[in-house]
C-alpha cells in the first residue's frame, strides 16, 4: 500500500478517537491504541470483541476494517466498512474507500477467474442450433413391407423404404436464473425423408407413393450448467407441443398418361419431451459455440387434412392403414381403416451458436 494511501487511512481513523465514555481498559481503547501504533494484528482481536459486545459501534467497525485493510485482508475489510456505514452512513470518505476497494476486488477476481465472462456477465441469450435427427416415425415403418407384399403381387415388382432421418434446425431464447441455471423456450423444425415406395410391371405401368412428415415443436426447457475449466457442460430437460405436417402423394402412370390418385397435406397435434447434454465453449465476449445431443420422445394424434383424389374432389381425410397394411389417405368415415400416428422417439445431435446479452 502506498504511503499516500496509508496517510489517508490514518487521517480518517484518527478523526475517530475513543469516546470520552470509553474506559482506559475497554476493548475499543485497547484496539485503537494498537492500531495507532500500527500493530494491526494485535488490534483485531480487541475490536472483534468490541463489535460483538456492541454491534452498532460504527467507530469500532471502521477501525477493524482499517486493521484488515492495512494487514492485506481486503475481503474482510469491506464487510467491516459496510457495517460501519450501516450505522453511520454519512461517512463519505469511508464510503469512497470501501467502494474503490470493492471494485478492485471484483476486477481482480474477474481477471484471475478462468471462467469466461460470456458465461458470467450476461443474463439473456439467443441460440441457433442445427443438426441431424433420427426418429421412429410411429406407424410409417409398417407400411413398407405391406406395400411390397400387396403391390409386388399386383404389379410384379415393388420396393418401399422408410427413412426416419433428416435435418433439424431451431431457435432457443432463454434467461439465466443464476450462474448455473436457466429457463428457455425452444422452437424446433425438422424434415424427414419418410415413406417412399414404387411398383411397376413389364408394360410400363407404375405406381409411386410418398408420405413425407415435417415436425414443428415448441417446448419450454430448464438447463443446468457445470463449470469445466474455461468451458462448461450442460444438462437440459424440456417438453411441450408437437405438430406434424405430412405431404401425401400417390401417382399412377402408364406409358401415355399419369393420374394423381391422392395428394394433400395432413396435420396432427401432439406432445413430447427431451433430455439433452452439451459442451459449451466461449468464442468471443458475447458468443459461445456448443455441441449437443438430445434424446426425444414425442407423438402426434390422428393426422387429418383435405386431400384431392383422382376424381378431382377434395375431401377431409385421415392418414390410415387398410386391411392390407398399406398406409394412405382415406376419407373420414371410411370403414375398415385404422388411423396411423407419427411419433419422434429417437435422438438429434448438432452444433449451436449462442449470442449472450
Amino acid at each position: 500500500m502506498s504511503a499516500r494511501k496509508t496517510a489517508l487511512v490514518l487521517l480518517i481513523a484518527l478523526a475517530s478517537p475513543p469516546l470520552w465514555a470509553d474506559t482506559a481498559d475497554s476493548d475499543y481503547v485497547k484496539g485503537f491504541g494498537a492500531y495507532a501504533h500500527k500493530d494491526y494484528m494485535d488490534s483485531i482481536p480487541y475490536l472483534q470483541a468490541e463489535v460483538r459486545a456492541d454491534p452498532q459501534n460504527w467507530k469500532a467497525w471502521q477501525i477493524l476494517g482499517f486493521d484488515y485493510y492495512l494487514s492485506n485482508q481486503p475481503m474482510r475489510a469491506v464487510p467491516a466498512f459496510d457495517q460501519s456505514l450501516r450505522w453511520h452512513p454519512d461517512n463519505y470518505q469511508l464510503r469512497e474507500l470501501a467502494e474503490g476497494l470493492r471494485a478492485k476486488m471484483i476486477w481482480e477476481a474477474e481477471r484471475n477467474d478462468p471462467y469466461p465472462r460470456v458465461f458470467r456477465d450476461y443474463g439473456i441469450w439467443v441460440k441457433l442450433h442445427g443438426g441431424l435427427i433420427s426418429a421412429s416415425l410411429g406407424g410409417l415403418p409398417s407400411s413398407a413391407p405391406a406395400f411390397q407384399s400387396y403391390f409386388g403381387a399386383k404389379y410384379g415388382y415393388a420396393s418401399a423404404t422408410v427413412d426416419g432421418t433428416g435435418p433439424l434446425a431451431g431457435l432457443e431464447v432463454g434467461f439465466m436464473l443464476d450462474t448455473y441455471d436457466a429457463w428457455s423456450m425452444s422452437f424446433d423444425g425438422a424434415a424427414f425423408n419418410g415413406f417412399q415406395a414404387s411398383a411397376h410391371d413389364n408394360f410400363g405401368n407404375t405406381l409411386k407413393g410418398t408420405i413425407q412428415p415435417n415436425m414443428v415443436s415448441i417446448q419450454p426447457a430448464f438447463t443446468h450448467y457445470f463449470k469445466l475449466g474455461r468451458t462448461r457442460l450442460w444438462a437440459q430437460a424440456g417438453g411441450g407441443f408437437y405438430e406434424t405436417i405430412a405431404e401425401v402423394n400417390y401417382v399412377q402412370a402408364n406409358p401415355s398418361s399419369a393420374v394423381t390418385l391422392q395428394s394433400g397435406e395432413m396435420v396432427g397435434i401432439g406432445f413430447g419431451g427431451f433430455l439433452g447434454l452439451g459442451w459449451d465453449v466461449a468464442v468471443g465476449d458475447q458468443l459461445s459455440a456448443s455441441l449437443y445431443v438430445r434424446g426425444r420422445w414425442a407423438t402426434t394424434g390422428d393426422m387429418e387434412g383435405v386431400v384431392s383424389y383422382s376424381n378431382g374432389a377434395g375431401q377431409q381425410s385421415v392418414l390410415s392403414s387398410d386391411s392390407t397394411g398399406v398406409i394412405s389417405a382415406s376419407p373420414v368415415g371410411t370403414t375398415g381403416i385404422k388411423p396411423v400416428n407419427i411419433d419422434y422417439t429417437g435422438a438429434d445431435a448438432g452444433l449451436a451458436i449462442t449470442y449472450h446479452y
